[in-house]
């Protein structure tokens, strides 16, 4: 894998394209995800249940407060700790800060992350197996499932992760700064399979 990527400077992201082998249609997809807003919304101490409150007046939903995707229609909260969320949305980075700063005053301090992260959907039919070598986790279906949120460390590298649906598929939040070391583990543990990258984006 080394000498597939060694043209390459560590600090650039892998480029699109079919990395690893090279016959037959690629065990991995990982599809990097454009216009996607982010933004943590962290509950003052104490304001859990209230942010849960104004969660289902605002948005009309259950906010879980705890490893599991809530969906509203126009944004989606993955529980990454306690009291803790990060929100995506289709709608642009400042629409969507704005509506959680107002919907959420006094009750929930809100950062937009939109800019500081790679975002990447990672699907195909290896996808469990390649993620086995890299996920501290178990990722079988009995134990990790569609809604299911993970902030964990991936290829010692911070990050937080969902599953999508029952395909399997994953979409993965990568800190901007790791991104590059990020895809260079992807490439390596899926080589044996093939590895489709694109839409990677700038680095």
């Amino acid at each position: 894998m080394s000498e597939i990527l060694s043209h390459l400077p560590a600090t650039d992201l892998v480029p699109s394209g079919r990395h690893g082998r090279q016959d037959g249609p690629a065990g991995v997809v990982a599809y990097g995800v454009e216009r996607l807003a982010l933004a943590t919304l962290t509950a003052r101490k104490g304001a859990a249940p209230q942010v849960i409150a104004a969660a289902a007046s605002v948005f009309g939903i259950a906010l879980e407060d705890g490893p599991k995707v809530s969906l509203a229609p126009e944004a989606a909260f993955m529980g990454t700790s306690p009291g803790r969320w990060l929100v995506s949305s289709g709608e642009g980075a400042e629409g969507l800060e704005a509506r959680l700063r107002d919907a959420f005053a006094g009750l929930a301090a809100v950062t937009d992350q939109s800019d500081a992260n790679l975002v990447l959907d990672l699907y195909g039919p290896q996808v469990r197996a390649v993620l086995a070598k890299l996920v501290p986790l178990d990722l079988h279906s009995s134990a990790f499932t569609t809604g299911d949120v993970a902030a964990t460390l991936v290829a010692l590298i911070p990050l937080t992760f969902w599953q999508l649906n029952d395909s399997p598929a994953y979409r993965f939040a990568v800190p901007r700064s790791f991104a590059p070391a990020f895809l260079r583990a992807l490439v390596s543990a899926g080589a044996e399979f093939g590895i489709e990258i694109s839409g990677t984006g700038r680095g």
